[in-house]
């Protein structure tokens, strides 16, 4: 046998490695409801799709020999200048401050192969999306979890993030709105954060995929950056509901150039994996004109509306505790391992899933060891979360 090589070996990409514990049983009596995928597409609720509009604009554009053909590598000028235009916040942004990845995944990617060295270490969050977790270990760049706190809106903790910093810290990764725990930081906690970074000379990766996905008030790193560095990633998926689509944007907000030499080596990173769709990237300045980068926060309301309902439900439930969110698609579920006889989330979810085929993600496959519970999803349709909470409670009942 060829064996792979060490580099592949050695990363566990900690979500994905874990898809396997969860075994469905293809006879079950009941179908299967799966709250796995952060996919806003996955139930067909009316309110998450991109509008005909959308769709009427990328039709206009497939014909269009110029968008069959390769373009630069960092994504089609009329894309840049578009995200420039939109995300700008008055900054100064041009089309030389954009990158066009495919999805905020790629992103995540060049941040990590153009900023760190191995022996280096980067700060992320003590529960996220842990994109990190396997693939820095396979480049010998060390993750260090710096506490949220749940009782608190999940904002950091900067006792702790400062334990965590060193001479050897490349940068820290933050995610709002956030994935899973729903929340979005106040004006007030990402101006902290900048002041933060601005003080100990480190570069902030923001993770913004779902920008303006808030039951209130949502203010963006890119709108508050001043002095340091700050890369912001967002992307069409969450913006328009169109996660297959996967056209995302990397922005680097730098206005003393700290950062050339970064984007210089993820330039030079986009000619390994070369671009986005063409006709779709094309489209992206008329849906930003017309839809605006507030469709997806416009629909909020609806969200809010599954969200309320699922709490009041849920926290019904024997064992089950609500961390109420702030926006986003997701809700944070924390179970009592003793009033569930279970030694911890997955054994939870392996259970409820061959007892009532019905699959959740626990929240410790999110980077933690320190919350026990599953992840929520708020887009489902209203007749999915009665048979779902039905099936919660027979489930529990039995224990």
């Amino acid at each position: 046998m060829i064996k792979a090589s060490e580099f592949l070996l050695s990363q566990n990409q900690a979500l994905l490695a874990n898809f396997s514990e969860l075994r469905a049983d293809p006879n079950h009596a009941k179908p299967m409801i799966q709250f796995m995928k952060g996919d806003p597409t996955e139930f067909g609720h009316e309110h998450c799709k991109m509008s005909q509009i959308g769709y009427d604009i990328v039709k206009s554009e497939i014909p269009k020999s110029q968008n069959h053909s390769y373009c630069h590598s960092t994504g089609t000028q009329p894309a840049k200048q578009a995200v420039a235009k939109h995300f700008g916040h008055g900054k100064n942004i041009t089309e030389n401050e954009v990158i066009i990845t495919q999805g905020v995944n790629q992103g995540l990617f060049y941040c990590l192969l153009g900023i760190c060295d191995p022996g280096q270490n980067i700060l992320v969050p003590e529960i996220g999306f842990p994109f990190f977790d396997g693939i820095a270990q396979a480049y010998q760049v060390e993750v260090r979890k710096y506490k949220l706190q749940s009782d608190n809106n999940w904002q950091i903790d900067f006792e702790d993030l400062n334990s965590k910093l060193d001479v050897n810290t490349k940068f820290l990764y933050v995610i709002n709105p956030s994935n899973p725990c729903g929340s979005v930081f106040s004006k007030e906690h990402v101006q902290e954060i900048i002041n933060w970074a601005n003080q100990n000379h480190v570069l902030i990766v923001a993770d913004e995929i779902y920008y303006g996905m808030s039951f209130g008030d949502f203010v963006s790193f890119g709108e508050l950056a001043d002095e340091g560095p700050i890369i912001c990633l967002g992307g069409m998926d969450k913006l328009f509901f169109t996660p297959g689509w996967q056209v995302s944007w990397m922005i680097f907000y730098d206005k003393n150039n700290h950062a050339d030499a970064i984007k210089q080596a993820m330039f030079n990173l986009c000619q390994l994996l070369l671009h986005a769709n063409v006709f779709v990237m094309n489209s992206l300045p008329q849906i930003l004109d017309q839809l605006t980068i507030f469709y997806a926060r416009d629909k909020m309301i609806h969200f809010k509306e599954n969200h309320d309902f699922l709490i009041q439900e849920l926290n019904q439930i024997r064992g089950f505790k609500c961390i109420p969110a702030q926006g986003t698609i997701y809700l944070a579920v924390l179970i009592d391992l003793e009033v569930l006889k279970v030694k911890n989330d997955t054994e939870f979810a392996k259970k409820l899933l061959l007892d009532q085929n019905l699959m959740l993600l626990p929240l410790s496959w999110n980077g933690t060891d320190k919350y026990q519970g599953v992840r929520m999803l708020t887009i489902a349709t209203k007749d999915v979360y009665i048979e779902m909470i039905a099936r919660l409670k027979e489930f529990v009942s039995r224990l």
